[in-house]
């Protein structure tokens, strides 16, 4: 019981430092901030005050207009990133499954994963038109390839004695495949995961600037470049920061270390650090 309670007093304790660094960075990151646009080195047009960024955001959600284009864009991106993880993971299997297609296709998608995300915009208007359909295509072009090579990757450098010893007890077809290969290539496929996570925001933000999307938070953006508000473009991209970071500490933070712990992966000194 004692145990126990050390245990939460410091996975507290961790988490109040971890707290406390933020709102740190935060407040010195805010200083610089208003002493930069105290000095006037740049116009006000150009870098607006920190209150002046915080009444564009309250201007924004007052309207509805900051709230409605944060759940359009992020129904957008879980739409895309649910197919490019979906599209990724059968091609990526497929790829291990028959070894020609996938020493050809690895060597496609280095190069494909490589290429500019918006630079499918041209491709995709005249291709799909501009609609969310196209601004999906994009997507899901930027993202699938980190999929595809995670789980092609992490499956093909299980170390070849983890499958003989699994053979040898008598693990075969389906059977291996799951109490074995998934594991063993799970921290990979977790880290192209999170890749493509950050490839698709980038993309769709573009995607909905370039293809001038009727809402969204790339629309407030190119009505905040169109009409030179650049306090609004400021409050934008901090939305776009945070939305980043509530994902990646909420969701992807804790997938991880579940995926871990379930399937036997997590180190001692992780288990320490809890």
């Amino acid at each position: 019981m004692l145990k126990i309670q050390d245990q939460v007093s410091s996975v507290r304790k961790i988490d109040l430092e971890e707290l406390s660094n933020t709102i740190l960075f935060i407040a010195v990151f805010i200083g610089i901030w208003q002493l930069a646009y105290l000095s006037g080195i740049w116009p006000k047009v150009s870098l607006p005050s920190p209150l002046l960024v915080l009444e564009s955001f309250i201007e924004l959600i007052q309207d509805n207009t900051l709230l409605v284009s944060i759940g359009v864009t992020l129904y957008r991106l879980l739409i895309g990133f649910a197919a490019s993880i979906a599209i990724g993971i059968g091609i990526g299997l497929a790829m291990v499954k028959f070894t020609g297609f996938g020493k050809t296709m690895s060597s496609f998608a280095i190069g494909l994963q490589s290429f500019p995300s918006v630079a499918w915009v041209p491709f995709a208007i005249l291709l799909i038109g501009l609609n969310d359909a196209g601004i999906l295509f994009v997507v899901i072009m930027s993202s699938v390839f980190s999929v595809m090579m995670s789980a092609y990757s992490g499956i093909r450098n299980i170390p070849p004695i983890y499958l003989k010893a699994a053979r040898n007890m008598g693990a075969k077809g389906f059977s291996l495949f799951r109490h074995l290969m998934i594991p063993a290539a799970t921290p990979a496929l977790i880290i192209g995961i999170k890749q493509a996570w950050s490839f698709a925001w980038h993309a769709l933000v573009g995607a909905e600037i370039l293809m001038a999307a009727s809402i969204g938070i790339g629309h407030i953006m190119l009505i905040g470049r169109e009409f030179q508000l650049m306090d609004q473009i400021i409050a934008s991209m901090i939305t776009i920061f945070a939305l980043g970071m509530i994902f990646d500490k909420i969701i992807f933070a804790k997938l991880e270390d579940k995926v871990r712990e379930k399937w036997g992966l997590r180190q001692e000194q992780d288990i320490e650090n809890k």
